[in-house]
């Protein structure tokens, strides 16, 4: 409403409001945040599906295939086969190990000693203690010989030719030759020295065991006995030495493998991959299942690209829409974030049911975004959500006609089926509408698609399943569900608390009672007006039940709990203390209906019923009492606010008014009360309180011709009897004590 004159308003110090762009900002951020959500549920699940065109190896094949595409892949089965390959081509790898040469040098010193030790005491006496095993031969041998400097320089020469060359032990060797390995790397990593060695070159264990007599020296040679415990020793004192170093092995294969250098194929579009009849091969297969893999991502990076669009495209109409023609709401983030959210679930609903095996798309529950709306918000809501729906809904139906046609039409059957619910059976109605809208909707696209009557008969049906046992349970538990995370009141919930047998109203009955008559009279009159103007009349009602329950806790402080026989407790008070104690009852008002948890569209009423008026009885008596130059500041006899911010709330400001203001009249005539009730509207509106809610001059007349007509109703008069004189004579039972003689 625009303002025609000059408002004293009061102002807030400290708090600093946030810029609009800020505001605006924020709500793009979360519509574009339910858009980029949306599009995640509507396309979660598509990826390349292969496997689907009839092709098999080993089987002929059922058409000839053109390539629809030009194509460049890597063949990944060529790829791997190369790689393996060059793989098997690199030889493991087999470190020295220095320990088993040390360990036969420490045994060969250990060895002689121990013969010097049987030399110096006889055999019989002393067991000797040698490193291995070596028959007693061989050790009569040694100790025969007198030389054994000798003895010692021939298996050392022995040693010193053996583990130079490497030892492998003689399975492993046998392992490497079944596998087809030629090369090995032999690695002294002290001496940091690589060769890579034929296998035939390196010897095995039991290989070097044959060469041992070989090495003998000369000197030794003629000497049989000696030579045969020579070789004995030697035997006995060689090891293996070279061990395979996996990790080593697979570090070099696994960076040959990465030098590999991806196998590409090239098909030309229309080339001809296989023709009909020919067996498929394996490199066919490859080729045919590259090229419908790329289709298959094209399209859907085609089909994800525009339905993304599409979306965006939805939510920011649909936020165009809000900020336009429901500004108020989209600025409070709670509304906005309940927008948002009705239709994500929405969303996933449909998508359940739309991956379900086996379920039909004409069970998609598209109509709950609009019914919740309708019956959360308002009922305006419903035909800007039934059009987002139809929008959201077109990708999971692959935009198929019928499906589009049955969103949109159960969208706004569900909507003007919803506008009226106040009862639990009602919602059978929200459900019967949704069904049979669907049912018309299929019934009449498959006849048009030359479908015999009774098959489309049949398949209508669903639309019935999907309006009764889909949409109709899910929303009775959604609903219930939404009024507990966002604390909102349907109707049904504001019929449940229009009960005045509710806790608080038998409260305020008891220790307010002139306050519950005086709810009770302004929510008659805000329920009356706000039928006149189209408003929600059942919320004006119970809000203004409500209203006033801050009073409970001081109710002799206000003038309709007070008895004309007793003095006000306001006489002992001075006005500044009196104001704070009248202006106190809002803020307790919503601590107290904050305990007994009441909805949050009720408890507007609590605040908004008085606006940021001034306690204007004692604001005077204030001026009245005050110094010479002493200067009073209405801002100190203001209520807090906020202003009214909707039509109901500021119904409930002027009904408030008016019904405190219609008591002081001492002949209330229609010419009166219709002066009274002009009056405080028009002195409401030039003190700014109506500046905050949507309310119209027209709508304001509406409201002071429904006030004027409920007022003269309560205020009706009554012919006057005249006393009977006939039994003027006759004596007074009350008086007399007889009337004690017919209790």
């Amino acid at each position: 409403m625009r303002k025609f004159a000059s408002k004293i308003q009061p102002k807030s110090e400290g708090v600093r409001q946030k810029p609009a762009w800020v505001l605006w900002a924020s709500r793009g951020v979360l519509f574009f945040s339910a858009a980029v959500i949306s599009t995640v549920i509507l396309f979660f699940d598509l990826e390349p599906v292969m496997g689907k065109h009839g092709f098999t190896i080993g089987e002929p094949a059922p058409r000839t295939y053109f390539s629809p595409i030009n194509l460049s892949f890597e063949n990944e089965a060529k790829t791997e086969a190369s790689r393996q390959r060059l793989v098997s081509r690199v030889p493991p790898v087999y470190v020295f190990q220095r320990e088993p040469e040390k360990l036969s040098a420490a045994n060969l010193e250990q060895f002689l000693k121990a013969l010097q030790a049987v030399q110096t005491a006889p055999l019989a006496e002393k067991k000797p203690e040698f490193p291995f095993e070596i028959s007693e031969v061989s050790i009569k041998a040694f100790l025969s010989e007198p030389n054994q400097d000798e003895v010692r320089k021939a298996l050392l020469s022995i040693l010193n030719q053996i583990f130079p060359a490497g030892i492998l032990d003689t399975n492993e060797k046998k392992e490497l030759a079944g596998t087809g390995q030629d090369k090995i790397h032999t690695l002294k990593k002290d001496l940091k020295e690589e060769k890579q060695r034929l296998i035939d070159n390196v010897p095995s264990y039991a290989e070097v065991l044959e060469k041992i007599p070989g090495m003998v020296p000369d000197s030794i040679a003629k000497k049989k006995i000696l030579r045969n415990a020579l070789i004995e020793a030697a035997s006995a004192l060689v090891q293996v030495n070279l061990l395979y170093d996996e990790a080593e092995t697979q570090l070099r294969r696994a960076a040959v493998a990465a030098s590999v250098p991806p196998v590409e194929e090239t098909v030309k579009r229309d080339e001809l991959v296989i023709q009909r009849g020919m067996l498929v091969t394996p490199e066919a297969k490859v080729v045919i299942d590259q090229i419908q893999k790329k289709s298959t991502e094209r399209e859907i990076l085609q089909k994800l690209s525009s339905s993304a669009l599409l979306v965006m495209m939805t939510y920011l109409f649909l936020f165009m829409y809000l900020y336009i023609f429901e500004k108020k709401m989209v600025r409070s983030a709670h509304m906005s974030f309940l927008v948002v959210t009705v239709f994500l679930v929405t969303l996933v609903f449909c998508k359940v049911i739309r991956v379900w095996p086996g379920s039909s798309l004409y069970f998609m529950p598209a109509a709950l975004a609009p019914l919740l709306l309708v019956l959360l918000v308002s009922p305006r809501l419903g035909a800007a959500a039934t059009l987002a729906m139809t929008a959201l809904a077109a990708p999971l139906a692959d935009f198929a006609p019928d499906m589009i046609l049955s969103v949109f039409f159960t969208g706004m059957a569900g909507t003007f089926a919803a506008l009226k619910v106040r009862k639990r059976v009602e919602f059978l109605r929200v459900g019967g509408s949704v069904g049979l809208a669907q049912a018309l909707v299929i019934f009449s696209y498959h006849l048009y698609q030359d479908h015999a009557p009774m098959e489309a008969l049949q398949v209508c049906a669903l639309g019935f399943v999907n309006g009764f046992l889909i949409t109709m349970p899910c929303l009775f538990l959604l609903i219930a569900l939404f009024e507990a995370v966002f604390n909102l009141a349907t109707d049904i919930t504001l019929l449940e608390l229009s009960d005045l047998n509710h806790p608080l109203l038998k409260r305020m009955i008891i220790e307010a009672p002139g306050t519950y008559h005086h709810s009770l009279v302004v929510s008659r009159l805000a329920e009356g007006a706000c039928e006149a103007i189209k408003a929600n009349a059942l919320l004006a009602r119970v809000g203004c039940y409500f209203h006033d329950i801050g009073k409970i806790a001081k109710s002799e402080f206000f003038t309709e709990n007070q008895s004309s026989k007793h003095v006000s407790k306001h006489e002992k008070l001075t006005p500044t203390m009196s104001s704070l104690v009248i202006i106190n009852h809002v803020k307790e008002g919503i601590e107290l209906g904050k305990k007994y948890k009441l909805k949050d569209s009720v408890l507007k009423f609590i605040p908004e019923h008085q606006g940021t008026g001034v306690v204007y009885f004692f604001y005077r008596r204030a001026l009245d009492q005050a110094a010479s130059g002493e200067v009073v500041n209405p801002d100190d006899f203001r209520y807090p606010g906020p202003r009214p911010q909707s039509k109901e709330t500021a119904v409930a400001l002027l009904s408030d008014s008016v019904e405190a203001a219609s008591r002081s009249l001492k002949e209330p005539t229609g010419e009166s009360i219709r002066n009274l009730v002009r009056k405080i509207i028009n002195d409401k509106f030039i003190d700014g309180q109506l500046d905050e809610c949507d309310l119209t001059l027209r709508d304001l007349f509406k409201i002071q011709e429904s006030f004027v007509h409920n007022l003269m109703a309560i205020f009706h008069t009554r012919v006057p009897y005249p006393e009977k004189t006939e039994n003027a004579d006759k004596p007074d039972l009350f008086k007399s004590g007889q009337f004690q003689k017919f209790r």
